[in-house]
């Protein structure tokens, strides 16, 4: 990290904030495995555990890991939620002295890399590249819905979500709440949805996410 990223000089002010999209990328083998863990009751945390480290996962054990997971992946992912499972793999961010991110905590971590002031639709690109792998691998999305634009919300987001017994897997962006809802993230996401229950709303999609 630069230098000048994180000091407190008087040209703070004047520093343009640099942007980073960080990547962990999804591949074949682990879509697979999240798949694979859609039917499981993801209320039993027993029986989720065991699959997880059937699957080559590691455990925090009793305790949550320093950025709050309850797993990882051994290509780096941190895993995340207590009655669902929530597996980001991309944030979108800046950081600046005296912003909520003043340096890219994604860059020491095992398995992710950081993009650096990248080209306009990198994002969108890395979010169809894991889409593209759940279609290949479960067919297509059974549900593919862009949520309604909310007075507090100033985008719109694209949810493609596959059935699985009473669980979905849903692939979209969310607000990543290591920033405090500041920037964004994509994820895969495991939750429960009984298999007689209709898909939520567009209006509601955005509450429906880690």
């Amino acid at each position: 990290m630069d230098d000048e990223l994180i000091t407190d000089s008087d040209d703070d002010e004047d520093e343009e904030p640099t942007s980073i999209v960080a990547v962990c990328p999804i591949s074949p083998e682990l879509a697979a495995q999240i798949f694979s863990m859609a039917e499981l009751d993801w209320t039993d945390p027993d029986a989720t555990k065991a699959a997880m480290t059937a699957a080559g996962w590691t455990s925090t054990g009793d305790y949550l890991g320093e950025l709050g997971e309850r797993a990882y992946t051994p290509a780096g992912h941190l895993v995340y939620g207590d009655d669902c499972l929530a597996m980001p793999f991309a944030y979108d961010f800046w950081i600046h002295p005296d912003g909520a991110w003043t340096e890219d905590v994604w860059a020491d971590q095992p398995g992710w890399h950081s993009l650096v002031d990248p080209p306009p639709g990198t994002v969108a690109a890395q979010l169809e590249a894991v889409v593209a792998t759940f279609t290949e691998l479960m067919g297509p999305a059974d549900h593919d819905v862009t949520h309604e634009p909310r007075p507090e919300f100033k985008y719109r987001w694209r949810y493609r979500a596959w059935r699985r017994g009473d669980n979905v897997v849903v692939v979209s962006p969310g607000l990543d709440p290591h920033s405090y809802s500041q920037f964004v993230h994509l994820l895969v996401q495991i939750r429960s949805l009984p298999s007689t229950a209709p898909f939520p709303a567009g209006r509601d999609l955005p509450n429906f996410s880690w």
